[in-house]
């Protein structure tokens, strides 16, 4: 009978630790994709930016601007990517830090 108590009691146990652990990954979700919603909100003057150059300046097609554009990241060589620094992503990234994910 302890033995059967012994195997419930782990099993209740794993089973908590295994729907926190979900729980958490689903918040860290939410966060990220929040992050990213601000990004793109900040992104977009220098996709406009990036159209504007294109057009004027390279003389390229409106589709193969538009493309350029689009694709901007704000990735940049030898540097960390823009606005990761914005509010939602600070949280986003002090919850994974805290969390260990």
């Amino acid at each position: 009978m302890p033995s059967n108590l012994y195997r419930f009691v782990t099993v209740l146990i794993i089973t908590n630790l295994i729907s926190t652990s979900y729980a958490s990954e689903g918040k860290q979700v939410k966060l990220d994709r929040a992050c990213e919603a601000a990004r793109e909100v900040a992104l977009e003057p220098r996709r406009q930016e990036i159209f504007q150059e294109c057009i004027h300046k390279f003389k390229k097609s409106e589709t193969v601007c538009k493309n350029e554009a689009k694709d901007y990241n704000g990735n940049r060589i030898n540097g960390a990517p823009l606005f990761y620094e914005l509010p939602a992503c600070e949280k986003a990234f002090a919850y994974r830090k805290k969390h260990g994910q």
